[in-house]
Parts: structure tokens; C-alpha cells; sequence
């Protein structure tokens, strides 16, 4: 028989029977089939709105979309007619919200059907799918990378698209990250690959203490998906569907889909639940870690409440014009795709989500980023622009560990993060306007003085000489006098020597080995054949040498490099330098 509305006082009364046959965990045996579903059944789905206090939502099912999906993975499309979400429908961070129906699990809330009305139209992952997720076996051993994917991997391709195939009408897991500006985070996101993920940036709150922590854990609960502790907190939060002891499933869909996972859970307490017709979500601050996500496939994430993760530790030392600041430390994951976008998020709360960030700014990063399996990797740099820059000059500082991580011989393992940073409000940006030398013609041996005017981007002039003595060998022949930005001579290097590394030692010793972004080089190079091989220059080499490094049978031969410097001198300025010109000249 199909349920009807009920008029009058008799509404109440129905749903409030309904509420109290609610179970506090849904073990299998307690599951509604989807195939015994019914246009015009009512139950309700569970959730909070505002604190830890679970409410029911009065729920009315429209019916299945067959293969909605994938091929034999149905969607129950029901509808909110409840009067606590008249003017916001599911709302993002109700992924998991678990629908019983007669006391009996049907399946979590995934999928805001509409995407500005308020009518409540919405899907339901049916929970015989997430229970599937708890069935997945354990992991195959990994295996080494064929050396085709090695010869086709290239330094300054983007990271996959994880989550493009991810459908675009999930309901969304608010990722928060206090005080930044969700614009911010949404462009890290998009810079990184993550941009069709279910993850969608909202302003968030920070780390509370949840009352019953794990053991308050139940169906209809805020749950949180960790991803940095500590000072710096970063999560996405959904809602717990399942629980049968310590396994819980929750969200109804992917939250990155990475499959077997290794992420902390945290309960959650939600602040409230925002309304607006575009982006409704729940503003939520999140507990301690109390268990680990091990799962997160099509139909649903999964984890174990009491089983830990294992999380690399980070500690900052800040400076704002000189003046100290509290330093900040705790814990975050290692993961190739999310610890990049874990740093430059970080990196982006300590810059700008503080009264001492100004329109105009100059930043400065030193530290190491140290791991379990591979040599430390060295994080250092300047930077400098306005408050439009500040995601480019993150992107930029952070790029040696995103570039690390896309690498295909190894999983890098982060054990700990250790940094100084300073910063300050003013811009100190110096492009290369022109360059000449007093003579246009040397002898062996002789010293060229090399004049340069710099141009600051907002007028400012700066003129400098520098004398650069050429060898007694460099003779009879053209000489190109460069003069470059390290930014500029770090950015031929990587182009150049990256496609010939071998294994992950080799790019982190590539990637130490930087020029300083506020000095300015003055080279005398010259064209000579020679190679670049194994991430090292291999200049002015015989034919009969190179023929032997760079054999015609080889599948991966080495490149070919036409240019030897014969004599370099560098000058320090007072912030960041950009640009490259060449000035030919004679040595007779």
C-alpha cells in the first residue's frame, strides 16, 4: 500500500512514528531493498543542521533511475518535503545523510537534483551499492612503472585529472580551510587537477572538541574527512550513513575517488547550515582524529573508527618584517596529489589569512621537506607582486614538491615538514630593461664591464656594472654575453636536464640544486656540442664521445646541448629579479 499525506494533526503523529523506529546502527539485516521501493512511500533521512543533534527530514520517494549511475547502479530519486529545509533542499555537506524507511536502511542522500530550486528534489545512493564498498579486497603489491610511461613523462606536464571523470552533480563535501578565501582555494584546486572532485570550498571553522568523539559516531552525524591537523586545519565534511561496530560507511559517493585510501576521520559539530539558492552548506568545526578512511570508491567512502593513520608532522617559523610570530605545527597526509595542494593551501592561510597581509607583498621561503624513502628536498625562494599574485607566487614556491610527486619511479613518503618563512608589504619586483657592454670587442683574457638597468614594476630605475674576466682560452671565436634571473637559468635547466633524469634521487638533487630568485647572472657562453645526460651537463664533448653516451640503437638517447659557459659573476639585489638578454660579442 503507498503512503499518502496525512491532513490535519495526523502528519505529526506519522512522522513521529517514523523517527522513533530510527535504528542507532543499520546492520545488513536491517536494510530496506531498493527493489521493493514505491513511488509515494515516505520516510525520513536523518542529518544535522546545527550542533551534534540529529534531526529527521520528512522524505517522499519519487522513484529509481535505472542505471543513473553506471550499468547496474540505480539512483532513488525522493524528494525533501520537510519544513526545516523548505528554503534550501539538500544542502552540501548532507552527503551520507541515511534514509530509513520503516526503521530500515534505505540509503544516503549523494545528489542534489536541482541546482536553484528549492524544491528538495535529490538522490539517494541505495545502501546495497555502499555495502559493496565494504567488500573490496586488499590491495595488490605495487609494481614499478614501465619504462615507456618513464620516456614519456615530461617535468612540465600537468597532474592528471583525477577528477574529471567524477560526475558534476554530486553533493558537495565543504572543504574548509580557516581564513582563507574560498576563490583561493577553489583556484588551487583547479591548478592541481582536483577541480571536479566532489570537494567544493567554503568558508570554514577550525579544530573543537565533539562531545563522545568517536563513540558518538552514528548514523546521521557530521563526519570529516582530515586532511591537515594541528594550527592549520584542513578537512571536507559529509555525514556518517552506516555504522556496525567500529566500520562505518558515509557520503554515497566519491570524496576524490582514489580508491584504497589512507585518510584520518574526525567527528564534527556543524555551526549551521547556510542558506542560499546557488550554494547552500554547513559550516562545521572539526574533532580530533579518531579513525582512518581506507575506502573511497563510487558508492561511497568507508573506514574504521579506532585504526590510525599514519600522518607526516609540519612545523613553520614565521616572520612578519622582521618581528617574530608564533610558529605553527601539527600533522598532515602524505598523498601524491593532496600533499601539494595541502602545502600551497597552507602556505596561502599563512600569507594572507592574517592583518599583517597587505595589497603588496615580498615573501620569503627556506626549509626541507624530509621523507621516508627518498633524500631531503629543498623548498627555498623569493617572491614578490600584489594580492592578485599571491596564488601564482604559491604555485611557484611549492612546484619542486608538485614536481617530485608526479614523478613515475617512486612514491614519495613524507615524514615532516620543516619551514621559515617571512614576509612583508611591499613589492620589490626588478625586470631587465636593457643591457650593453662598454666594448663590443676583448682580448683573451680581458675583463668586460657589462651595464645593466634594471625597471621595478612601478617605476622605480636601478643601473648596476659588472665586470666579468673572460678565461686566457676563449679566443677567435663569437662570445654571447647572458644575463639572466636564477628564475630564468633554473627554468632552461629544468627544461633541459628533467626529461633526462633517471630515477627520483636524481630529480631531487636536480631540484636542490637552484639559483637564488633575487640574484642576477652575468655568463659568457659560447656553442659547443656536447649532450645532457642523466640530469647533468655533459658540454664540448668529442664526436666519438657522444656517439658512445647517445648510441643510434638506444630507445632513450640522450639531448643534444650546443652551449658552454666559460666564466660567470652574480649581483644580489634588494628583492625579485626577472628576464634574460644576451649582447654579443668579439674575442680576438
Amino acid at each position: 500500500m503507498k503512503h499518502r499525506f496525512l491532513p490535519g494533526l495526523l502528519l505529526p503523529l506519522f512522522w513521529l512514528g517514523l523517527a522513533t523506529r530510527m535504528p542507532a546502527a543499520a546492520p545488513q539485516e536491517s536494510v530496506f531493498p531498493k527493489s521493493q521501493l514505491r513511488p509515494g512511500m515516505h520516510g525520513l533521512t536523518y542529518t544535522v543542521l546545527q550542533g551534534s543533534k540529529i534531526e529527521p527530514l520528512q522524505t517522499e520517494i519519487l522513484g529509481i533511475a535505472k542505471d543513473f549511475v553506471g550499468p547496474g547502479l540505480d539512483l532513488i530519486i525522493a524528494k525533501l518535503v520537510d519544513s526545516k529545509t523548505a528554503t534550501t533542499g539538500a544542502v552540501h555537506g548532507m552527503s551520507g545523510s541515511p534514509l530509513y524507511i520503516d526503521g530500515k536502511l534505505v540509503g544516503a542522500l549523494s545528489r542534489r537534483i536541482a541546482s536553484f530550486e528549492k524544491d528538495g528534489h535529490c538522490g539517494f545512493t541505495p545502501i546495497e551499492d555502499m555495502l559493496r564498498v565494504e567488500q573490496e579486497p586488499a590491495p595488490e603489491p605495487a609494481h614499478p612503472l614501465p619504462t615507456q610511461l618513464r620516456d614519456a613523462w615530461h617535468w612540465a606536464g600537468p597532474l592528471p585529472l583525477r577528477g574529471a571523470a567524477l560526475r558534476a552533480d554530486y553533493l558537495g563535501i565543504p572543504l574548509s580551510v580557516g581564513g582563507l578565501n574560498p576563490k583561493v582555494v577553489s583556484r588551487f584546486l583547479e591548478s592541481l587537477g582536483l577541480r571536479g572532485t566532489p570537494m567544493l570550498a567554503v568558508p570554514g571553522g577550525g579544530t573543537t572538541t565533539v562531545a563522545g568523539g568517536g563513540s558518538a559516531l552514528e548514523p546521521g552525524a557530521p563526519l570529516a574527512a582530515v586532511m591537515m591537523t594541528g594550527d592549520i586545519n584542513i578537512s571536507g565534511t559529509g555525514t556518517l550513513t552506516w555504522r556496525n561496530g567500529n566500520r562505518v560507511l558515509a557520503f554515497g559517493h566519491p570524496m576524490f575517488g582514489f580508491g584504497k585510501s589512507d585518510l584520518p576521520m574526525a567527528a564534527a559539530e556543524v555551526v549551521t547550515t547556510v542558506p542560499s539558492y546557488e550554494t547552500p552548506y554547513k559550516l562545521t568545526n572539526v574533532g580530533r582524529v579518531i579513525g582512518t578512511i581506507l575506502e573511497d570508491r563510487l558508492s561511497a567512502i568507508g573506514g574504521e573508527v579506532g585504526q590510525m593513520p599514519k600522518l607526516a608532522s609540519y612545523r613553520i617559523e614565521r616572520s612578519h618584517r622582521g618581528r617574530p610570530l608564533p610558529p605553527l605545527q601539527g600533522e598532515f597526509v602524505s598523498h601524491p596529489l593532496l600533499t601539494p595542494l595541502l602545502v600551497n593551501l597552507a602556505m596561502g592561510q599563512i600569507f594572507s589569512a592574517t592583518d599583517s597581509f597587505g595589497r603588496s607583498f615580498t615573501l620569503s621561503v627556506d626549509g626541507l621537506v624530509h621523507f621516508r624513502n627518498l633524500p631531503s628536498l629543498h623548498l627555498q625562494g623569493i617572491y614578490s607582486g600584489e594580492d592578485g599574485d599571491l596564488v601564482s607566487a604559491i604555485l611557484e614556491m611549492v612546484q619542486p614538491l608538485q614536481l617530485l610527486f608526479q614523478q613515475p619511479w617512486v612514491e614519495p613518503v613524507v615524514e615532516s615538514l620543516e619551514l621559515k618563512t617571512a614576509s612583508t608589504e611591499e613589492e620589490t619586483n626588478w625586470g631587465i630593461e636593457r643591457a650593453s657592454v662598454d666594448n663590443p670587442r676583448s682580448p683573451p683574457g680581458g675583463t668586460i664591464w657589462v651595464n645593466v638597468v634594471l625597471q621595478e614594476r612601478h617605476g622605480r630605475r636601478l643601473a648596476r656594472r659588472v665586470p666579468l674576466r673572460l678565461p686566457p682560452g676563449l679566443h677567435d671565436q663569437p662570445v654571447a654575453i647572458r644575463i639572466a634571473s636564477g628564475h630564468a637559468l633554473d627554468m632552461r635547466a629544468l627544461l633541459r636536464k628533467v626529461p633526462s633524469a633517471e630515477s627520483a634521487e636524481e630529480l631531487i638533487a636536480l631540484l636542490n640544486d637552484q639559483h637564488p630568485n633575487d640574484t642576477l647572472y652575468v655568463q659568457a657562453i659560447t656553442e659547443s656540442s656536447g649532450l645532457v645526460s642523466e640530469a647533468s651537463d655533459l658540454p664540448a664533448l668529442p664526436p666519438t664521445v657522444r656517439a658512445t653516451l647517445s648510441p643510434s640503437t638506444s630507445s632513450k638517447q640522450a639531448a643534444p646541448w650546443n652551449e658552454l659557459v666559460w666564466s660567470e659573476q652574480s649581483l644580489s639585489l634588494p628583492g625579485v629579479v626577472n628576464g634574460e638578454q644576451l649582447v654579443r660579442i668579439d674575442v680576438r
